[in-house]
């Protein structure tokens, strides 16, 4: 039975990059590696990318009520939605666990958590970032799923963007959103860095990749060996 690995943090700290290059070091150390991501390929997982990442309102559907509502009421849509494609993905990650020594997940629940949850009303509004936390301990408990390990990436808003700039293809439907947005959102992540201490390592995103991916494949396989 293998590990679930996942990695997190805003755009442009470098997750993606590093994750192909940890899963790299690992398949030449002889470990059985694969490398996923949310939302998925899956029907689901294309829906949540067009309508709400992409921000594609140019299919044949009336989704004009996207642009009425309030960002909250977006938000709370965002996380049904996401919620679905994992319950979808969590089938297929129970039953490769059993092939694979490691699944590395590229965003997972905690950028549920993140993303939606700027959009309670903070002090006042707890209810709702909650039940973000709820929905997605029971999505993870319908497939008995446990994440061995979280790993970060903490980088400045503004040093993200810096990255961004000069990517082809570097945003999505958040890039409209002010960089106050991202500094909520990496307050987010550090919040459940801080409450969920034994499962998410976090790391300083502004390293440099090949160094960190060092050291994150030094801290899976001496946790493989722990576990077995």
């Amino acid at each position: 039975m293998g590990i679930f690995i996942t990695v997190e943090g805003i755009d442009g700290a470098g997750k993606t990059t590093t994750a192909n290059l940890i899963a790299g070091s690992l398949r030449e150390a002889g470990y059985r590696v694969l490398l996923t991501q949310e939302p998925t390929g899956t029907y689901l997982g294309t829906v949540v990318k067009d309508i709400i990442i992409g921000r594609d309102f140019g299919k044949n559907i009336d989704l004009s009520f996207l642009k009425t509502s309030s960002k909250k009421t977006v938000s709370i849509m965002a996380l049904f939605l996401f919620s679905a494609d994992r319950i979808v993905h969590l089938e297929e990650i129970s039953l490769k666990l059993k092939d694979f020594d490691v699944i590395l997940c590229d965003r997972f629940i905690d950028s549920t958590y993140a993303y939606q949850a700027v959009y309670s009303n903070g002090k006042d509004d707890k209810s709702f970032e909650e039940l973000i936390l709820t929905i997605n301990d029971f999505v993870l408990g319908q497939k008995n799923v446990g994440i061995s390990r979280t790993y970060l990436f903490d980088l400045k808003p503004e040093d993200a963007l810096k990255r961004l700039n000069g990517r082809a293809g570097k945003f999505d439907g958040f890039d409209s959103e002010p960089l106050d947005f991202f500094d909520r959102v990496r307050t987010n992540y550090i919040y459940l860095a801080d409450r969920f201490k034994s499962r998410i390592k976090k790391i300083d995103a502004s390293a440099p990749a090949k160094d960190i991916a060092d050291m994150i494949t030094k801290d899976i396989v001496k946790l493989i060996n722990t576990l077995y």
